[in-house]
């Protein structure tokens, strides 16, 4: 049996699981031979679901509309199940019955590595510009769970205004200005913005001189990071 660690690391094992001693597409369930190679399941694999290499390669119709359930999944707001549910595979199939709906497991992966190229595109338009500002709120869910939500706002090139959801992390800590600069400050450097930082429009009208000292304590430099700098408090 071929190591966890090595089966991890292939991409080739987001579509197939192993069940001693064959493994299992993802796609379409289909059952193929394995002897500890990933080339031996990965050539099927492409050659049922058209998957073809190479740079500039025309996209194929299966890619396409993968791409495509992914924007519905993401945009929509869907859970991953969706793809399970008897009413909308009831749909695709009529749409296109050749089309292979993926697993769960599956979309989920297409998903992550969605995310991770945008959020790759997101970090290279912000490198370019020389100033963000940032949006932050707390908010409480049905369930009393608190959690604090961070936005990224700049002006690119052509003048046009973008915003970047840095992300929403649960907050068990009590809300202390201290706390939140903390969790904040934390979000800038992941995204590497912490020098690019000029403006925090908040509720809290403490955060951001908690912010400042946070900031300034991490980079030991005499000045945070921006002189001109404002908070709003609504």
């Amino acid at each position: 049996m071929e190591p966890a660690k090595k089966r991890r690391t292939s991409p080739v094992w987001v579509h197939f699981d192993l069940i001693s001693p064959k493994v299992k597409c993802l796609l379409c369930s289909r059952e193929l031979g394995y002897n500890n190679n990933t080339s031996s399941m990965l050539r099927p694999y492409r050659a049922i679901h058209e998957i073809k290499e190479g740079h500039g390669a025309r996209p194929t119709r299966k890619q396409d509309l993968d791409e495509a359930l992914v924007n519905l999944i993401v945009k929509d707001t869907q859970p991953f199940s969706v793809v399970e549910d008897v009413g909308f595979r009831a749909f695709v199939a009529l749409l296109d019955p050749n089309y292979v709906i993926p697993t769960q497991k599956a979309i989920k992966a297409m998903v992550d590595a969605k995310y991770v190229l945008e959020r790759n595109k997101a970090i290279a338009e912000m490198q370019k510009v020389a100033a963000v500002s940032l949006t932050s709120d707390m908010w409480t869910s049905i369930n009393m769970d608190a959690y604090l939500a961070v936005t990224c706002h700049f002006v690119d090139d052509n003048t046009s205004l973008n915003s970047v959801f840095l992300g929403v992390q649960q907050f068990p800590q009590t809300h202390t200005a201290e706390n939140l600069a903390r969790v904040t400050a934390s979000l800038m450097e992941e995204w590497g913005i912490t020098d690019k930082v000029t403006c925090l429009v908040t509720d809290g009208n403490k955060l951001w001189h908690k912010l400042d000292q946070t900031v300034k304590l991490s980079r030991k430099t005499k000045n945070a990071t921006a002189d001109a700098t404002v908070e709003v408090q609504r």
